[in-house]
């Protein structure tokens, strides 16, 4: 946050490792320019399943009223606003699902309300979360070309001043495709295609690691993973079935040797079948059914086997880029749809392969309501940790799998083991998202109070969803070939948060090390696969997307082996690289906190105090002290029934779980973030964290600011206090005010209540106290330990206003104008600020300049280039390519305007800066021997 808000534009890729809390960091960027006036509209994109998750947390972290637009959403607008209304216009505050801003309605909306000249951004922060779905997909020949969603946020990005990006793996291993995203993010430092200068990546791309997050004494935050292979003694059956797909993919391939495209056809189908296989039964008999339907079809028969056209088709290069962002169904659809699209290209299948793929579809069948000797282990394992006999202990398993077929396959094994019923949850893509949130809580709820004890989910429950609070056990049952997924699904129980050392468990036959045959050999590699991931000894950034190469590589059989260490070590050079130094940051920041808010007194008795106040100025019921049977914490409130407009600070009071039959409980409420904990540090669920931005705290200070200007809201403005504190030389009086200079621009540049004061002697002659410091103690300790002055005393002190209030008014002015006093010390710094953003723009400007330049200037390296991507004849690249090539050159052209623009807009920002004062309070202090004469 320190970063982005140091620069005059945010533009960030929070590159954090998985659970490491980057909604929360996007969320206190947000906050801070929101309070700062540098943001007024945001938009947050991210995938359809996190668009609930994000609207809760903004509301309940920072007290921010997000509206997720979507379909259902605009037609609420148009019956509230009239037909031409635009929800982008209505709400400054939006969440926007990824796929529902592909569609045409959502573009046409943003059609209304971007400038098409593209000169003015009308939107403030861009956030976009698992930023690197929008990353060029990994190039199958030479260059990276742009996807559907590359396009899109490429035009959407350039009308936010300030763009924040989400992603725990933003490098695919691919330069082009991370330059692409870097520009996408900022184009005043990055242009797809050219090679990023190592100073500006530095300071756009944030990324630490658990292993570096350290607490202020040094102390590591997070535990160390435990990896575990579950081993499985495979039956003979289970063994001869793989052999008869080997069997079948090695008829395929002689008979399709002199065919490109039908080999890599039937190639693609053999790793779909094997990709099953090693899931479930279940999964494989639905794969093995649909291409056993299509190769026996009376069109398959028809197929044009003389075809002279032997290229590879592009929606088969690109297959695996496609389906990389898919799960369950969706998944299984592309699948289908690739298997189907694939036997047309190898020809019609013989008898020997037909009689092949109907034994293998006999074998899966027989399996429909049975387990398999793996499941059979996943049985042992969870009865053991959850119901090791008749009664169930309070210990929680989420066990992950990459298909729908597999989860129905298992949840009816686990039902017929007497291990479902409540006890079971079932996590999915095709669950609306209310229920998935549902589902979500359940799981995170003590399980003392919640019966779920097993979540079986599909890799829809891999992206943002916490699942650490009472569970630390998670089962791959498969093992996907891409380890992105792997990784994802560990993040979900390896987050902040977790108490216990994650125990990440995979299956491997028993005869593996004994090299049995190639069933075990290809069940081992890919557990070496889970277990490097599940280990987490480096970041394996960028090294994912060559480990996912050598997957499908190993399953084809195309090698033996494959040396992740040596591909860890090599790839590294590609990985964005890690911040190392996070303890001492750590420890500078929270010194900085401290500070801050031991200057502004930020404590929960005085935030209560606050509260208190204002529920009593708004004649509402004040808190009620709640007792905490379950954990005994102190500082509990339950916020009884508020009438009227303030029947909005309960938002968000009410317990997340709906129980069947029960109205929702109302959390109580506390001012002080230990009380949210319980004994082992689990943040609890039942408590609600008051925090300054919290409705029933943003109401309370509302009103008192209210109070400061308008006298029928009842709050006194003039206040006198006894107090006997021994530094009080006699009579003391302080005016509090509100300081405010104002840019330019009409943006708020600084904004602070000060204090200014001074002594009033026997003989009412004003004498100025400029010891700041001994003032405010002076001050502070008066009303926090100080007692109310009498009627008397009081009637005094308003007798001697008339003959010191001017000079009051006059130490204000001082404390203002004076010298070296906070108008000078302002507008040094400001000075300061305003050459420090034009020097950095005009710097990162220059070096961009150089680097295109550069780029452009290397005619035989592009010479080189440019005959590799016609040599591979792909016109789609080759497009790119040129495309990219003359949007460098545009882009050198327009430099040198868009420095001066961006330079004259920070100046005006800055310039002739205009200062506003506006009273708050005064308070007398009388020492205790003065008042009782």
């Amino acid at each position: 946050m320190a970063r982005a808000l140091d620069a005059p534009r945010v533009n960030l890729l929070l590159a954090d490792d998985v659970g490491l809390g980057k909604t929360i960091e996007a969320g206190l960027v947000a906050q801070e320019l929101l309070l700062r006036n540098r943001a007024r509209r945001v938009m947050i994109v991210c995938p359809a399943g996190l668009t609930l998750k994000w609207r809760d947390e903004m509301a309940e972290k920072f007290g921010l009223d997000f509206t997720i637009v979507d379909t259902e959403r605009c037609a609420v607008v148009r019956r509230t606003y009239g037909s031409a209304a635009n929800p982008f216009q209505v709400y400054p505050l939006t969440i926007v699902s990824l796929p529902w801003l592909r569609g045409q309605k959502a573009q046409r909306l943003l059609d209304e309300v971007l400038d098409p000249a593209g000169l003015e951004r009308r939107f403030d922060l861009l956030i976009l979360d698992e930023a690197h779905h929008v990353a060029p997909a990994a190039p199958k020949q030479v260059y990276a070309v742009d996807s559907q969603q590359t396009r899109l946020v490429r035009r959407l990005a350039p009308h936010f001043t300030h763009r924040l990006f989400l992603s725990a793996t933003p490098h695919n291993g691919y330069q082009a495709s991370f330059t692409a995203l870097l520009e996408i993010l900022d184009d005043q430092r990055f242009a797809r295609g050219v090679t990023p200068d190592p100073a500006a990546v530095k300071e756009t791309v944030v990324r630490r690691l658990k292993r570096h997050i350290v607490d202020g004494k040094g102390k590591k935050r997070f535990l160390e993973r435990a990896a575990h292979a579950v081993p499985v003694l495979y039956p003979d059956d289970e063994r001869e079935v793989h052999g008869l797909l080997k069997e079948f993919a090695a008829l395929r391939r002689a008979r399709l040797n002199r065919s490109r495209k039908g080999r890599k056809a039937a190639d693609l189908v053999t790793l779909l079948l094997k990709k099953r296989l090693f899931s479930s039964p279940a999964a494989f008999a639905h794969t093995v059914g649909v291409y056993l339907s299509t190769v026996t079809s009376t069109a398959q028969a028809a197929s044009d086997e003389n075809d002279e056209d032997d290229e590879i088709p592009d929606w088969m290069e690109e297959y695996w880029g496609d389906i990389v962002d898919l799960d369950d169904e969706p998944l299984a659809e592309a699948e289908d749809a690739a298997v189907g699209m694939a036997a047309p290209l190898q020809g019609a299948a013989t008898k020997e392969e037909v009689a092949l793929l109907t034994r293998m579809r006999g074998w899966a069948l027989d399996y429909a309501s049975a387990p398999d000797a793996k499941a059979r282990e996943l049985i042992t394992y969870l009865r053991a940790v959850c119901r090791p006999d008749k009664d169930w202990t309070n210990e929680r398993v989420v066990v992950f799998t990459e298909y729908r077929d597999t989860q129905k396959w298992l949840a009816e094994l686990l039902r017929q083991e007497d291990l479902a019923g409540d006890r079971l949850a079932i996590l999915h893509g095709g669950i609306a998202a209310d229920e998935r949130e549902q589902l979500r809580i359940a799981f995170q709820t003590d399980p003392a109070e919640h019966p779920v004890r097993v979540l079986l989910a599909t890799d829809a429950a891999s992206e943002g969803i916490d699942l650490q609070n009472h569970c630390h056990r998670l089962v791959n049952y498969d093992i996907p070939f891409n380890p992105n997924k792997l990784e994802q699904r560990i993040g979900r129980v390896d987050r902040w948060g977790q108490k216990h050392n994650p125990e990440i468990r995979h299956f491997v036959g028993t005869g593996w090390e004994k090299a049995v045959d190639s069933y075990e050999a290809d069940l081992e590699f890919l557990s070496r696969v889970a277990g490097k991931v599940a280990q987490m000894e480096e970041d394996l950034g960028s090294v994912n997307a060559v480990l996912a190469e050598a997957v499908q590589r190993r399953m084809l059989g195309d090698i033996s082996d494959y040396d992740m260490e040596r591909a860890a070590a090599r790839e590294s050079r590609q990985t964005v690289q890690a911040e190392t130094n996070v303890g001492e940051q750590v420890r500078r920041l929270r010194a900085n906190l401290d500070d801050t808010v031991r200057e502004l007194g930020i404590t929960p008795a005085k935030v209560r105090r606050v509260v208190d106040t204002a529920l009593d100025l708004a004649r509402q019921q004040p808190l009620r002290v709640h007792v905490d049977d379950k954990h005994l914490a102190d500082g509990l409130h339950d916020v009884q029934p508020l009438t009227g407009s303030w029947e909005r600070a309960t938002a968000g009071l009410a317990g997340k779980l709906r129980r069947s039959g029960e109205p929702p409980r109302q959390r109580p409420v506390t001012f002080d973030e230990k009380a949210t904990l319980d004994p082992r540090g689990r943040v609890r669920d039942d408590v609600v964290l008051a925090h300054l931005n919290h409705p029933l705290v943003a109401m309370s200070t509302r009103l008192l600011r209210t109070a400061v200007s308008n006298p029928e809201v009842g709050l006194h403005r003039v206040t006198a206090v006894v107090s006997d504190d021994p530094a009080l030389e006699t009579v003391l009086v302080g005016a509090f005010f509100r300081f405010v200079l104002v840019g330019g621009d009409g943006v708020r540049l600084h904004e602070e209540v000060l204090h200014a004061g001074g002594w009033i002697p026997e003989n009412g002659r004003f004498r100025r106290l400029e010891n700041l410091t001994v003032l405010g103690g002076l001050l502070d300790r008066a009303l926090t330990g100080g007692t109310p002055a009498s009627a008397p005393v009081r009637h005094r002190l308003a007798g001697l206003w008339p003959k010191v209030g001017e000079a009051v008014l006059q130490s204000i002015d001082w404390r203002v104008d004076g010298k070296d006093q906070k108008r000078d010390q302002l507008e040094r710094k400001l000075v300061q600020r305003m050459e420090a953003e034009q020097g950095r723009v005009a710097d990162n400007l220059a070096r961009f300049e150089t680097a295109l330049r550069a780029r452009l200037a290397e005619n035989e390296d592009e010479d080189a280039l440019f005959s590799r991507i016609e040599a591979a004849q792909s016109k789609e690249e080759l497009d790119q390519y040129r495309k990219d090539r003359r949007s460098w050159e545009d882009r050198l052209s327009r430099l040198a305007e868009e420095r001066d623009r961006e330079l004259e807009t920070i100046a005006s920002r800055y310039r002739a800066p205009q200062p506003h004062r506006f009273p708050v309070a005064v308070v007398f202090v009388v020492p205790k021997r003065e008042a009782t004469r």
